[in-house]
């Protein structure tokens, strides 16, 4: 059978490696494809109606999977990542931290590492999710609202970050990469994991070979994402230098932060019931020909 793997823009990782056209050949000949879609918002739902069966994505959307109806484990995460960007508000609106966001509207991208970014941030400032109105909404959407004034707070990190600072003055109240690691993570369906343990792998070691590259040249890995969400090479580069590249197996310390991460869901709302997530994440295919 033929692996689907998503390939979006809010993961870089694969979005390359999607576009790299010897790799992608070579996998194909491995029997995996890359459906290559707009938004990583849509990757749960993706799953869930069988279109993709591998995907890359924040660490939110496994930690949701289940209560979407979909069982998902992570096979391989990216280190913690800082990046241009964060929880934006306007410069001249009166909010100069996270307690002045008491009451306020914050737009959120769908099921993505945005919720867990912000559950990180409010329990790290004393508050609670209930405290703010944050509601899912696509990113340019949202862009577009806060720079005509009409909302309060929004995440947005690189290229939309440096877009809306061309047009308005931004504070960033918090950044990710502190008190949330902001990995990309890579993950599959059960059923897959246990199906295709081989193409797993495949896709796991293109990976790193992949990441070694950009990191090598990110001006040639921006070249390949000319023209992805109507952004072009120059507009990519930024966010290229500035993170670190690579991927590695999940450990007990990612466990432990995604149990952690969990628990505050349930105390804040998003999640119905405490659970044992270990069943999110895998080691099996922590070996790599790469080394």
């Amino acid at each position: 059978m033929t692996v689907v793997v998503g390939a979006h823009p809010q993961n870089l990782s694969l979005s390359i490696l999607a576009r790299r056209k010897p790799q992608a050949a070579a996998l194909r000949a491995a029997g995996i494809r890359f459906f290559i879609h707009s938004a990583g918002a849509q990757t749960l739902a993706l799953a869930r109606l069988g279109v993709i069966q591998l995907a890359g994505t924040g660490a939110t959307p496994p930690l949701l999977a289940k209560s979407h109806g979909v069982d998902v484990a992570v096979f391989g995460i990216s280190a913690p990542r800082r990046e241009n960007g964060g929880l934006l508000v306007h410069r001249d609106a009166p909010i100069q931290r996270l307690q002045d966001l008491i009451g306020k509207n914050i737009a959120l991208m769908p099921i993505s590492w945005h919720q867990q970014f912000l559950a990180a941030e409010l329990d790290h400032a004393g508050l609670d999710w209930r405290n703010v109105n944050a509601v899912e909404l696509l990113p340019q959407t949202a862009g577009d609202a806060l720079v005509a004034g009409l909302l309060d707070a929004m995440v947005a990190t690189d290229p939309l970050y440096s877009q809306l600072a061309a047009k308005i003055p931004l504070r960033v109240l918090a950044r990710p990469g502190v008190n949330f690691s902001n990995r990309s993570v890579y993950w599959g369906t059960h059923d897959i994991l246990e199906r295709r343990p081989d193409a797993v792998q495949a896709l796991y070691e293109a990976l790193i070979e992949s990441d070694l590259a950009t990191a090598a040249d990110p001006q040639e890995a921006a070249v390949l994402l000319d023209g992805v969400n109507g952004n072009s090479a120059e507009q990519w580069l930024p966010a290229l230098q500035a993170r670190v590249w690579g991927v590695t197996p999940p450990d007990a310390a990612f466990l432990a932060e995604q149990q952690a991460h969990g628990d505050l869901f349930v105390k804040f709302g998003r999640l119905a019931q405490a659970r044992d997530i270990r069943d999110t994440v895998t080691d099996r295919f922590a070996s790599s020909t790469l080394g």
